[in-house]
């Protein structure tokens, strides 16, 4: 008996010292997540607005600089949050934050106030602990953000987001805010039944469609920065009705992501700018600072079905905004709108230019695209919060 115990344990303490050092191998060598502690991204500015890490005057290096930095914020998008959607319900929201290595806990509440807080007392709000990059979690009146310090000062995990232009912990709660409570409410008519293709990357193999998806992309951003061009928008809604012609099974595994994610990645747009710009944007130059936002292509396209339905939906909604007041309700009252198909329908008597047809050397450009890797993606996150969990 005693024999069999020493073979458990032998196997035991093995098995252990291969996870974990397998994990920190993992992470600090073999996939290790890139830095940069300087922006990498060029801001986008007119001369009135500045979006991107340079306007801001530093970005914080500790958890301890950071949280004033996510209590402002948050402060902020309560002010706003209100009026930025139909009976909202992501309003009034706290957060308790967890620094991942340190292992402390804070509460911010709504109004930007921060206390430290004992793991006993954080653990009482009833969130999962999700101790790990970009782990959060819902509570009742808030939302448990895990902050990653090693990462604060990496641009590269964050930059993309133009429209808050710092870590962006904030967008967590706002964007899965958003699908959690407000998406969630019984005005909105949700589909129900299986979600197909939930892989963020699905059908990358199809490069004509990824082509397609991303030239339409590019034309949406094209009409929301032109505001007031009809030309533009119609040239955008051409492309879409050729792409669900071409590819009908791609467009009705689509149309979960459009509803859902396109106008969660909205409100995380406007959201961000408020939070993050209070200087600078306001309820009157907002749809100007948006259409700004829009003039960069290089950074907001990207590929997979699911990950453009994002882009192309978040940024209909932007053109639905300026064309009807109630949008918002009809999406919410009907199960299979999405705010691009609202928009092509919102043009049903116009005639649409013919749709421009991409070149072979375009779609393999796209290919090409899709090939190169994503720090946000694959093994070097996975082992990243593997590496946060075990140590």
């Amino acid at each position: 008996m005693k024999k069999l115990l020493k073979v458990i344990l032998i196997a035991v303490v093995s098995l252990l010292v291969l996870v974990y050092g397998g994990v920190f191998l993992g992470h600090k060598v073999f996939f290790p997540i890139k830095m940069s502690g300087v922006p990498t991204i060029e801001p986008v500015s007119d001369g009135t607005f500045l979006f991107g890490p340079q306007a801001h005057a530093a970005q914080p290096k500790t958890i301890e600089e950071f949280i004033p930095v996510l209590a402002e914020q948050l402060r902020l998008y309560n002010a706003a949050a209100p009026g930025l959607w139909p009976d909202n319900k992501v309003v009034n929201q706290s957060a308790v934050v967890e620094g991942i290595e340190s292992g402390k806990f804070w509460y911010i509440s709504p109004d930007g106030r921060v206390k430290s807080l004992s793991k006993n007392e954080a653990l009482s709000y009833g969130f999962a602990r999700n101790a790990f990059v970009g782990g959060f979690s819902p509570y009742e009146g808030g939302m448990y953000l895990a902050v990653a310090e090693e990462d604060l000062p990496n641009y590269l995990m964050w930059e993309r987001y133009l429209h808050l232009g710092t870590y962006d912990s904030i967008l967590f709660l706002t964007h899965e805010g958003f699908h959690l409570k407000e998406q969630k409410a019984p005005k909105w008519q949700v589909i129900s039944g299986e979600v197909p293709n939930s892989e963020r990357n699905a059908f990358l193999e199809n490069t004509p469609s990824r082509a397609k998806r991303g030239l339409l992309q590019r034309q949406l951003m094209k009409a929301v920065s032109e505001p007031g061009n009809t030309p533009l928008i119609l040239e955008a809604l051409s492309t879409y009705a050729d792409w669900k012609a071409q590819f009908p099974d791609e467009y009705k595994n689509s149309t979960y992501f459009e509803r859902i994610e396109g106008t969660a990645f909205y409100y995380e747009m406007i959201t961000g700018l408020y939070a993050g710009y209070p200087n600078q944007v306001n309820s009157g130059n907002l749809d100007k600072a948006l259409a700004l936002l829009a003039a960069r292509d290089d950074v907001y396209v990207r590929y997979g079905l699911v990950m453009e339905s994002y882009k192309v939906s978040g940024f209909a909604c932007v053109l639905l905004d300026r064309l009807e007041e109630n949008w918002k309700e009809r999406l919410m009252g009907d199960s299979e709108a999405t705010p691009i198909e609202m928009l092509y329908r919102r043009f049903k008597g116009e005639t649409l230019p013919a749709p421009r047809q991409l070149t072979q050397a375009e779609i393999d450009a796209v290919a090409e695209e899709i090939k190169k890797p994503d720090i946000n993606r694959g093994m070097p996150l996975v082992f990243q919060a593997l590496y946060d969990m075990l140590f």
